[in-house]
């Protein structure tokens, strides 16, 4: 089996590049593999494009859950689609790692590339008006949830749950926006002021929260969770609810499951897409239509 690892070194707040031999070690029982580092942006994307073109069985993903998400549309955008992703969990969130039940240590991951099943995902595929897409394997935001991800950029001495839980508080107490949304839930339309709008193909978001507790990767169906403008103090108080799920009962949240949502904004809308941003402000994106795609993708877990 040939397997090409693509490793963001930058990942974990730049210590994705220690686990290199810890990679390579394991892998060696099994042949080995092929590994090559990201060195921008995006890089990911070609390198696993052109993996999947070049006959890889396997292109595993070495990073975070934006690696991950970069690796996974370079397949989906291959000429041979045949080649299974592969996840390595060496980022600050990994959160399908998680939700797939990856294991978290390097190289019992690696390992599993080697060993384990493959399971059809379902991905989701995210479009502006401005005809630019991408596809989401995990999780999308739009509001508040996306300039939390924001705020992570700027926070270099922490990593993993607790940069993502101080950037929430952040973001609570400096960057409070409730945009006017006029949103379409396949059949449904409603439209209101929104602190946010999470999408999840899986349960966790940000290295620990469960926005969308009951998500499948299996079901064919975007969950949502739609916040309502509420205050700061409400806010802290839904954020331990968040952490375990049990937001879903209050009164200031709606959640949905569809296939295919669209949502127009009367300003310009931050968003995320897996962690990474999608849109920041300044791009002026007001509007985004999100699209399930059923079983897209087999990944080894």
């Amino acid at each position: 089996m040939r397997v090409k690892v693509i490793l963001n070194p930058y990942a974990d707040n730049g210590h994705g590049r220690q686990k290199i031999e810890i990679v390579e070690a394991a892998a060696r029982p099994y042949g080995g593999v092929d590994l090559v580092l990201t060195e921008r942006p995006q890089h990911g994307m070609d390198l696993a494009r052109q993996a999947a073109e070049d006959g890889y069985d396997v292109v595993a993903a070495a990073g975070g859950d934006g690696t991950v998400s970069d690796v996974m549309n370079g397949l989906m955008q291959a000429q041979n689609p045949a080649a299974r992703l592969g996840i390595i969990p060496v980022g600050s969130g990994n959160d399908l790692a998680w939700n797939l039940g990856v294991p978290q240590d390097v190289a019992t991951a690696v390992q599993r590339v080697f060993t384990g099943s493959p399971m059809k995902i379902d991905l989701a595929y995210v479009e502006n008006e401005y005809g630019y897409g991408r596809f989401a394997d995990n999780n999308i935001g739009v509001g508040f949830d996306a300039t939390v991800v924001i705020e992570t950029e700027t926070i270099t001495r922490l990593h993993g749950f607790p940069m993502y839980f101080l950037a929430v508080l952040r973001t609570i107490f400096f960057f409070f926006n409730t945009p006017y949304l006029q949103m379409r839930f396949d059949e449904e339309e409603a439209a209101q002021e929104a602190l946010f709008v999470a999408f999840g193909l899986g349960r966790r978001h940000g290295g620990g929260f469960l926005l969308t507790p009951d998500a499948r990767h299996d079901d064919g169906l975007i969950d949502t969770c739609t916040v309502n403008p509420v205050s700061r103090p409400t806010m802290i108080r839904m954020l331990l609810k968040v952490m375990k799920g049990t937001h879903v009962t209050s009164p200031f949240v709606t959640m949905r499951q569809n296939q295919k949502i669209t949502i127009k904004s009367d300003a310009p809308l931050p968003i995320h897409v897996d962690g990474e941003m999608f849109a920041y402000p300044k791009d002026n994106v007001r509007q985004i239509t999100v699209t399930s795609l059923p079983a897209a993708i087999e990944v080894v877990i």
